[in-house]
């Protein structure tokens, strides 16, 4: 004995197939969508929590030498960093300022600071010291003046630079 559907109608059948395909590829692509759109978020290089540079202080002992806050350059005293030939200065610490205005020193391994002088001969930067990439002493060799810009590199990119810092190096009175 063989069991009919009594209601069975094939074309009901087949006209339910291409309901359910748009259903399940509708269904399909909002899942997709919604998971891509997490996985963007969650797979970000940048960390949300992260501070944003727009400036910078550089300070030693927790005296300002020069900061740079919406695009103006402030020195401690004068127009430059002064040194007398033949002194080093440091630990130079080096800050970031926020957009908030507050100062923070980028965490992780994927930031680190680099730096470049416009004139070699008149002072030499130990950098970084120790482990620590925003800490650096500079040696005043001669009388003179130079430029130093700094950069924070984030996973090979520049985050932020700086804009010309001017050091003038003057001989001693002695």
């Amino acid at each position: 004995m063989k069991l009919v559907d009594p209601i069975y109608n094939p074309k009901h059948y087949i006209n339910c197939i291409p309901m359910k395909k748009s259903y399940i590829l509708t269904l399909f692509t909002a899942i997709a969508l919604v998971l891509s759109t997490v996985s963007c978020d969650s797979n970000d290089d940048h960390d949300h929590d992260e501070e944003v540079p727009v400036g910078f202080q550089l300070s030693v002992g927790g005296n300002m030498l020069v900061t740079q806050d919406s695009g103006t350059l402030t020195y401690a005293s004068g127009d430059a960093i002064e040194l007398i030939a033949g002194t080093e200065v440091g630990p130079v610490d080096v800050q970031f300022i926020a957009e908030d205005g507050d100062l923070f020193t980028p965490e992780g391994g994927e930031y680190g600071l680099q730096y470049e002088l416009s004139q070699s001969g008149v002072v030499s930067v130990e950098h970084p010291l120790g482990n620590n990439q925003f800490q650096f002493n500079v040696t005043a060799i001669e009388a003179g003046e130079t430029t130093i810009t700094l950069d924070l590199m984030h996973d090979g990119h520049s985050d932020f630079e700086s804009q010309l810092i001017t050091i003038r190096v003057i001989q001693s009175d002695v």
